[in-house]
């Protein structure tokens, strides 16, 4: 997975997450893209962007299922 993929992957992701679950407020998108910029740099060390990706997809789902905002 390239970087381009990844960033694309990443965008539709969010782009549907936030549409299919109903955000409560702007703070859930903000945690979900910094998630995402941190599972890119994460996926750039470790020389697998796929690797990042997941990290943040479960990340973001623990943060998403356990805040109260």
């Amino acid at each position: 997975m390239s970087l381009g993929i990844y960033i694309f992957a990443a965008i539709m992701y969010i782009m549907i997450i936030h549409i299919v679950m109903v955000q409560r407020n702007a703070f859930h998108l903000f945690v979900t893209v910094t998630l995402f910029i941190l599972g890119g740099a994460m996926g750039r060390y470790l020389d697998s962007y796929i690797v990042g990706f997941v990290f943040a997809a479960v990340m973001s789902f623990m943060f998403w299922t356990h805040s109260d905002m």
